[in-house]
This record gives structure tokens, sequence and C-alpha cells, in this order.
């Protein structure tokens, strides 16, 4: 279990984060693929102009990447079991994309019992930073500030139960469809229908 001690995180009411649907892992692959093609057709004479264009196309990318890794936006999942088995691919799949759609995430295992298989399988994910046992069923506002999240993630469909009215209304809760693209819950109601 990784996890970074002594930090502080503010907490701000701009989300520069909704300006535009993100795709979990698209960009650092769209951005690889420019790359790689357009050097392919430099290299190559009488392609070069096509080559260079595709590589100016990758830069914006490439800032686009760099930004989110420098930027530290720390994401919240419930390691709830999304497929009748603890960790199953689907879970995996999930907490993979949603640690590259920030810079840490953390897990929260709702149960009484510290060592269960989801507390296990969630220390031993690569992808995952912290592990939370014993989270809460809710997540409200407080332990939203008291462990220094910037939005909670979850499934598309599954936004109803997973927090209260006020962290709804300070838009923290996203919806990870099954595109890729991250949207943001506005209402509960919209949560039910999506």
């Amino acid at each position: 279990m990784r996890e970074y001690h002594g930090t502080s995180h503010k907490v701000n009411s701009h989300h520069d984060f909704f300006h535009y649907n993100t795709k979990a892992d698209g960009i650092g692959k769209a951005k690889q693929t420019l790359e790689m093609v357009g050097s392919a057709l430099f290299v190559l004479p009488w392609l070069r102009h096509a080559g260079l264009l595709l590589l100016s196309l990758a830069v914006p990318l490439a800032y686009e990447s760099v930004r989110r890794k420098v930027k530290r936006r720390v994401i919240y999942v419930v390691g709830t079991d999304q497929g009748g088995n603890d960790a199953c691919h689907k879970t995996l799949k999930f907490w993979m994309q949603a640690r590259g759609m920030g810079s840490k995430l953390i897990v929260g295992v709702v149960g009484k019992e510290k060592t269960t298989d989801m507390v296990l399988n969630a220390c031993a994910c690569s992808a995952v930073d912290e592990v939370i046992a014993e989270a809460p069923e809710k997540v409200d506002m407080d332990f939203i500030t008291s462990n220094g999240i910037d939005y909670v993630l979850c499934p598309a469909g599954k936004a109803v139960n997973i927090a209260n009215d006020e962290v709804v209304f300070e838009k923290r809760i996203l919806q990870l469809h099954d595109d890729g693209i991250a949207r943001p819950v506005e209402t509960k109601s919209n949560a039910k229908t999506e």
C-alpha cells in the first residue's frame, strides 16, 4: 500500500476537469499513435510534410498528458464487487481507468472486517495508491475534505447511493460510462436516468 504523507491539498470551487469530456486513457494512446506514424512518415522524403503535420498534432496532446501528471488530482472509488468475484477483471479495469484520470487513486472498501479479500486485492493492485478499510457507505463532504479527495468516480448508473446531496451539488461525483468518458453527475435524478 502506497500512501502520501504530510501533503496538504486545497479544494477549490473551480473545476477545470469538466470543460471537456475526458477519455480515461485516450489522450496518451492518441499522442503515441500520432508520434509513431508522424515519425515514420517524416523519415520518407516524399511524405515529410504529412509526417510533420502529424507530429505537430501530437503537441497539444503531449501538453495535456504532462498537465495531468503535474496537476495533483485525487480520485476516490468505492471498492465494490462489480462482477461476482473479488477484484474481477471489470473491477481491475475500472481501477486502472480511474487511476489514469488522476494522480492518486484511493479505494474505499465498505464493511466491518479489515482483512476482507477486497482490501487485500486492492492493496495488491498497482493502480491503487491507498486503501481505506471500513469506508462509509455514503460519501459526504467531511470525508472528502479530510482525505483530500477531489472527485468520487463510479460506474454509470451507480451514483445514486454513493454520496449525499451536498457532494452531488458540489459536482464532485463523476460517472465513468462504457465508452470510457467520465461525465459529472449534476443531480440524483440525472444519475438514475443515465
